[in-house]
């Protein structure tokens, strides 16, 4: 699906949310918030980033030909944007003079006066004009940067783009185009936004080296590594202070006192006798920026541990006092691209690890839509256990069940979410496979944690299928001792599958199989059945626990017919022939056919 229609949805949302005049502008608006703003220095540190974005959209009469315009008063930066909403190319040489025009008037380049629009006058007010004073135009104390986004840029225009600022390079003024298609915005859009830091850590003075080179990838990165000798008590504080926001490109969480973080303290515990430094594996690290000082202090911008996590956390867990003397081996990578960070950061953890497998959940984790299911959750007291290790290191206090013991706290697999996703959506209650392995394999993962449309979307059918299959659960326990069919592990996966049919209950006539059912599920309005001011709990007509009585009398009768046939056959039923049925590929099949017939005679 092409970037467009997957997040059309969201933009037009947006649209109405912000009180946009069209999509066009609300696009620009989705783009910085959701692109833009993971690589570039807004210097905004306030709670509505939405207000404020929408303070610098200036798309409207008069705009001069500017989309957005926002400044970086420290590094005296003006960044223009002009955006373009289609699924065609729409850029041409006509606007590309208005921009040119535009910036000739604020660097004072030409004798004319422009009208801005208020929005736009304001920004030029309040943020232009005290970068562009007369002695930093004099000496050219300033930089613009002139964002095009377009669908693509085919043809000419970029040749001529750049021939219309060709004055600019002769005047030496420090002006840059770049450009996005919507190919390099998805990728920006699907990547993981990176914690900001300062940090500091001391390493022993005058053992490290640098080695700069390219990373290949598609394209070409320049990068800078530092290996070095760490002293771990520097590093212990700011594992304590940043926590896990230290670990976000880190493909799994703390596992807590396992062997090898057993031997790990009992390692470096031994103080001057430790082998810990040649033992260890240390710590991979990426940065946007580091600064050697004195040979003996490095001043890291938004430092991230992408493997050693194990070591980093056993250090803040489990050792109280850490000898001064333990040193810690670290390659430290310089990647100024950001858009290149989580990307290079990834294949740098699984290269790199060897003391523990990365498992594909794990591999997942940092995958947009986890981080949006989480955030959902996380807002109403409700912990998304998405990546191994992770609920160690939270704060369980916030997410106490306030309803009673049982459960204690309030939690959600991804793997659970998956599953339940596979029997009521994709109508798999059944694998000789294991559908656990299922949930995150290649080929289904991307049709459970479906990206390609709108995430809050796919969100909502995610929790509708995982409210429904606990409502199942309780169903089925309630009446567990009076039908035979219950008494099976595998029976709440086929229930889950069945219950769908529920939805469609007054037209079923128009049901024939499993594969109809499934393509039936994708029209329902998710969000219609779950209560999202109420902790997304179920929201379900009464009637919903009587019709799958229904279904489970047809099971039952499903199942007595079976036994039966055998036992004409001179054969017994045996309890795990129950087990055995429920565990082939092709028995759904038979299921759905027998369950739905029976169904429709009563």
């Amino acid at each position: 699906m092409e970037f467009y229609d997957r997040i059309k949805e969201q933009v037009s949302a947006l649209t109405e949310n912000q009180s946009y005049q069209n999509d066009g502008t609300a696009f620009g608006h989705f783009i910085i918030k959701e692109c833009f703003n993971k690589i570039i220095d807004f210097e905004y540190d306030g709670n509505d980033f939405d207000q404020f974005v929408k303070d610098h959209i200036v798309d409207m009469a008069n705009d001069l030909g500017n989309d957005a315009i926002f400044t970086n008063q420290n590094n005296n930066e003006i960044l223009v944007f002009q955006f373009k909403y289609s699924k065609g190319q729409l850029l041409n040489t006509d606007e590309i003079k208005k921009n040119k025009r535009f910036i000739d008037w604020i660097l004072k380049l030409n004798g004319e006066e422009l009208r801005a629009n208020p929005k736009l006058r304001k920004v030029i007010d309040e943020e232009i004009l005290p970068i562009l004073t007369e002695d930093n135009i004099s000496n050219n104390n300033f930089y613009i940067t002139f964002y095009y986004i377009d669908s693509d840029f085919k043809g000419n225009i970029k040749t001529d783009i750049n021939a219309l600022y060709t004055n600019y390079n002769d005047k030496n003024i420090n002006f840059d185009i770049k450009y996005y298609n919507y190919q390099e915005l998805e990728e920006l859009y699907d990547d993981i936004e990176i914690p900001k830091n300062e940090v500091e850590l001391k390493i022993v003075e005058d053992e490290y080296f640098n080695k700069k080179t390219s990373y290949f990838d598609g394209k070409e990165t320049e990068i800078e590594t530092i290996v070095t000798s760490i002293y771990a008590n520097s590093l212990k504080p700011i594992i304590e202070d940043k926590k896990e926001l230290i670990l976000a490109l880190n493909v799994r969480y703390y596992k807590g006192e396992n062997e090898i973080n057993s031997k790990i303290k009992k390692e470096y515990s031994k103080g001057e006798k430790s082998n810990f430094w040649i033992l260890n594996n240390g710590i991979n690290g990426v940065c946007e920026d580091f600064e050697l000082q004195d040979n003996d202090t490095l001043k890291i911008k938004n430092f991230q541990i992408v493997n050693g996590g194990q070591t980093a956390k056993t250090l803040t867990r489990i050792v109280n006092d850490l000898p001064d003397s333990v040193q810690i081996l670290m390659r430290l990578t310089k990647i100024k691209d950001k858009t290149q960070i989580s990307k290079i950061s990834m294949d740098i953890a699984v290269a790199s690890n060897s003391q523990n497998a990365i498992s594909a959940r794990d591999l997942h984790s940092g995958d947009r839509i986890q981080t949006k299911i989480f955030k959902h959750l996380n807002e109403v007291g409700i912990f998304y256990d998405k990546k191994d290790g992770e609920w160690a290191t939270v704060n369980k206090r916030k997410y106490r069940n306030p309803f009673g013991n049982s459960p204690m706290h309030l939690k959600i697999r991804n793997l659970d979410l998956g599953v339940a996703y596979l029997s009521f959506y994709l109508q798999i209650p059944i694998s000789t496979v294991g559908r656990h392995k299922l949930v995150f394999s290649e080929l289904f993962y991307d049709k459970i944690f479906d990206m390609s449309n709108n995430e809050d979307d796919q969100f909502y059918k995610l929790i509708l299928a995982y409210r429904i299959s606990e409502r199942v659960n309780i169903v089925k326990n309630d009446r567990y001792s009076k039908y035979e069919v219950l008494w099976n592990n595998y029976i709440n996966d086929v229930l889950l599958s069945l219950s769908a049919l529920f939805f469609f209950k007054d037209e079923l006539h128009s049901i024939e199989n499993e594969n109809e059912l499934k393509n039936k599920t994708y029209s329902l309005t998710a969000s219609d059945f779950i209560n999202s001011n109420d902790r997304f709990t179920l929201n379900i007509e009464d009637d919903f626990d009587q019709f799958l009585v229904v279904i489970i009398k047809a099971l039952q009768y499903f199942l007595d017919v079976m036994k039966q046939a055998k036992k004409f056959q001179g054969e017994e039923w045996l309890p795990n022939d129950t087990n055995k049925w429920l565990k082939k590929d092709g028995t759904y099949k038979g299921i759905f056919e027998a369950v739905i017939k029976k169904i429709k005679e009563e």
